[in-house]
């Protein structure tokens, strides 16, 4: 099992949500409106949308996980296209998950 941390500015919710939506992925906890700083700027947390980050968390079995890492890097590489070919603000990071109760 693997644990998926995929971070992003709240205008790329929607694109997120229906790609779960489209693997069918139903169980996550979405953590809005962090603030932090990476290579895209840094963010508040405290003002509009377009100054907050979304953290979603996602564990699967590894064989649906690698679904799921193919489907969020197409779906970055898209985004990127949509903005000019500039890194947008999506992060995506995976490690092991091991459920202990």
């Amino acid at each position: 099992m693997k644990m998926l941390t995929l971070v992003c500015r709240e205008k790329f919710k929607e694109d997120v949500l229906v790609l779960f939506a489209t693997l069918g992925i139903k169980g996550y906890p979405v953590i809005a409106g962090a603030g932090g700083s990476g290579d895209t700027g840094t963010v508040s947390g405290t003002h509009g949308w377009t100054d907050r980050n979304m953290l979603f968390l996602v564990a699967l079995n590894n064989d649906q996980m690698t679904i799921l890492v193919n489907a969020v890097k197409k779906l970055h590489a898209d985004l990127v296209t949509e903005h000019s070919g500039h890194e947008i603000a999506l992060k995506v990071f995976l490690q092991p998950c091991e459920v202990i109760l």
